[in-house]
């Protein structure tokens, strides 16, 4: 099994409000795919509650039964539509991918 996580950083131009709406946003259109993509075994989703200088703004954790299952995700079109409206709002993504 891998475990998959992505922390996602919002452009440092939106308000703390905006920054709050886009993270719900954000995490409503990811928590959408958990659903309709057959490869993910669990997909969990949360907005960070604390701000520090190091801090990112949303973080996705899922797992995927093994390294192909995680490329059928990663190159699915929904998630790819997904991503492409993401990093439209984000300045840095960070991801780690361990065996569980």
């Amino acid at each position: 099994m891998i475990k998959h996580i992505v922390m996602f950083k919002l452009r440092s131009d939106y308000t703390k409000k905006e920054k709050y709406v886009i993270s719900l946003q954000i995490q409503a259109i990811l928590n959408s795919l958990k659903n309709k993509i057959p490869e993910i075994i669990s997909y969990e989703t949360g907005i960070n509650i604390l701000e520090t200088p190091n801090s990112y703004d949303i973080v996705l954790v899922s797992t995927f039964e093994n390294k192909e299952s995680l490329q059928g995700y990663a190159t699915n079109s929904l998630h790819l539509e997904a991503l492409e409206k993401i990093n439209k709002v984000c300045s840095d993504k960070k991801t780690v991918d361990y065996l569980i």
